[in-house]
């Protein structure tokens, strides 16, 4: 199949929101300084510093 190209689907996708989180989408597994771990299929991230559900954003920087 020379000359195919065969689309391939990224594992995780990572998307900026502007004004807002990081977007993640995909197979994610979330690792904390504690050891414990959640996996998801999509989460936000926090990049404000606002967020109290660190690391996860709650819309705090909506208030800005």
């Amino acid at each position: 199949m020379k000359g195919t190209i065969v689309p391939i689907k990224p594992e995780v996708v990572v998307k900026v929101i502007e004004c807002g989180p990081l977007r993640i989408g995909g197979h994610v597994r979330i690792m904390f300084s504690d050891g414990s771990m959640v996996i998801k299929q999509r989460a936000f991230i926090c990049r404000c510093g606002k967020s109290s559900n660190q690391p996860f954003c709650d819309g705090s920087h909506v208030e800005d």
